[in-house]
């Protein structure tokens, strides 16, 4: 049965990974080797964050595809709410026009 080959297949994948060759990937102490390798792999994983931090940042950020719109709706009526809040206390002279400007250009979409 294949059930009782998982347990093979596993041992072997782990046998596998206590390889010399992956035994500390990519954090190896560097036996046998240069600097520029061991900076190559830190880069290399450096690399591979970078890209999934895109992924998700175009799935899931700023008009992606996933994104719930009606985040995206709350966000643009807190604005709205803030803004109409911080023009009432300049009428009434709470804040100086300096603070209003630059906390307006906070505000901006």
């Amino acid at each position: 049965m294949i059930l009782n080959t998982i347990p093979n297949l596993v041992s072997g994948f782990f046998d596998f990974l206590d390889s010399p060759a992956w035994r500390a990937w990519p954090f190896n102490s560097g036996y046998g080797e240069q600097i520029g390798p061991a900076i190559a792999r830190m880069a290399f994983v450096a690399l591979i964050f970078a890209v999934i931090i895109l992924f998700l940042r175009v799935l899931f950020g700023p008009k992606g595809i996933f994104r719930d719109k009606e985040m995206d709706r709350e966000a643009a009526e807190e604005v709205r709410r803030e803004r109409a809040e911080l023009e009432e206390r300049f009428a009434k002279g709470d804040i100086s026009e300096m603070e209003f400007n630059t906390k307006m250009k906070s505000l901006k979409d």
